[in-house]
């Protein structure tokens, strides 16, 4: 209020003073909504909206609204009206407000509209590009889940799961196509229905060190698929011969990788192609890290069992059928990182390698709410890639910087909030215009 003196009584605080002041210019109470994601959107992710306009002419403004809530506070259901209640989207795109029951109702509608979101998710697809396939595995316990079975997975564990299978772009990086399996299902029986519903016949299976087994291997052939499987560095097929023997770099077979020397021997095995790169500075480091661990942990590594496997340091072994040459085949298997962090994203970031839904039609729907946002994240991680900035940045960081950025509503009239000189400069980075 203020503070009282004998001499002048009452004195205003300069709080109360501005009060008076704006007494009778500002009708109503202001109102602060979040901008910064909800423009990123529109602005940023045009394709994607169009795609969802397209396929999905009636819900597309829900469906944004819902993947908008999962994209920034991977909330549940049930928080998606009062997040939805704090955005300017909403404004944006001019939609009507709903509520949870809403909102649990045009998920359960979503998961039943297969072809609607095969037509979404096509429109990512070029028929003239590579297309690498994986696998991840989701945890349920509700038992209306009837694709939630006991399964198994490279992690060891048989709780009630299903299996995810992806396809993403080779060249870009990007998820484009997904599939739920039973937990029971393996992969490779139903890599070649994906394909087939996906309309593609040029894709290939890029597997993890768990994946090889000679049953997998002669079921993707059975299946003619396309694949690269790579080996764990004790698998018999794997000749070290030339490496014990200090042979291995002979003539020119080798080849730059992100300004690293990859060296390379190549032999068959069963009519299959198998290649060895040795990578000289992974090498390196791999043997210093074990020569460390033997004074470190001596109870676990030994300097007999480092001359054993010092042949093995540096090494990626890849067995594959693709009429490739060494170079290409180690470039394709090394692009399967973009779909570990892609996992890693949904997993972690997104929150989501459990789900509770009660519901398998719900489900569906929530899960291609959560292929959108992963769409999303991942543009994001590309475009910080591109522009050198994820040294400094995650897309987490750039996320909640940008939800900083409010709307307030004074008298019937929306102004955007200050902005510091900070995040001004990061949003001009990404070419992200602040009206101010």
């Amino acid at each position: 209020i203020g503070r009282i003196t004998q001499k002048e009584g009452l004195i205003p605080s300069g709080k109360r003073k501005l009060e008076e002041l704006l007494k009778g210019i500002i009708t109503s109470k202001p109102v602060c909504k979040e901008y910064g994601v909800s423009s990123l959107l529109l602005q940023q992710f045009s394709r994607y909206i169009s795609s969802l306009q397209k396929a999905f002419p009636e819900q597309w403004k829900a469906i944004l609204q819902i993947a908008y809530c999962r994209f920034l506070y991977r909330c549940p259901i049930k928080n998606i009206p009062f997040r939805l209640a704090q955005s300017y989207l909403p404004e944006l795109i001019q939609a009507k407000p709903f509520n949870e029951k809403t909102a649990s109702v045009l998920l359960k509608t979503i998961g039943g509209m297969h072809q609607e979101k095969l037509v979404y998710m096509k429109s990512f697809i070029r028929k003239e590009e590579h297309l690498l396939m994986d696998a991840t595995n989701i945890f349920s316990h509700s038992s209306l889940i009837t694709l939630a079975r006991k399964g198994y997975n490279n992690q060891m564990h048989f709780d009630p799961q299903f299996n995810l299978l992806y396809l993403y772009s080779a060249k870009t990086a990007m998820p484009v196509y997904y599939r739920l399996l039973p937990g029971n299902i393996r992969e490779v029986k139903a890599f070649k229905n994906c394909l087939l519903e996906a309309g593609l016949k040029d894709a290939i299976v890029v597997a993890d060190k768990g994946f090889f087994s000679s049953k997998n291997v002669e079921l993707l052939l059975r299946e003619k698929l396309r694949f690269i499987l790579p080996l764990k560095r004790d698998n018999a097929l794997i000749d070290y011969s030339d490496l014990e023997d200090n042979t291995f770099k002979q003539d020119d077979r080798y080849f730059e990788h992100e300004k690293r020397i990859i060296w390379f021997q190549e032999y068959t095995w069963n009519h299959l192609h198998v290649n060895i790169y040795l990578d000289e500075s992974l090498r390196i480091n791999e043997e210093k890290d074990y020569l460390r661990r033997i004074q470190t942990h001596p109870e676990n590594y030994t300097l007999q069992e480092y001359h054993q496997i010092r042949n093995t340091f540096g090494t990626i072994v890849l067995l594959s059928n693709l009429r490739r040459n060494a170079k290409e085949i180690y470039q394709i298997y090394k692009s399967r990182m973009a779909i570990e962090l892609l996992f890693d994203g949904m997993k972690n970031v997104l929150e989501a390698d459990h789900t509770y839904m009660q519901d398998e039609q719900t489900l569906h729907g929530w899960m291609f709410i959560n292929h959108i946002t992963l769409q999303w994240y991942q543009h994001l991680y590309i475009e910080l890639k591109n522009r050198d900035l994820l040294k400094k940045y995650s897309v987490n960081d750039l996320i909640q910087m940008l939800s900083d950025l409010k709307m307030i509503k004074i008298n019937d009239s929306w102004h955007l909030n200050e902005i510091t000189n900070y995040a001004k400069r990061l949003f001009e980075k990404f070419e992200i215009p602040i009206e101010t």
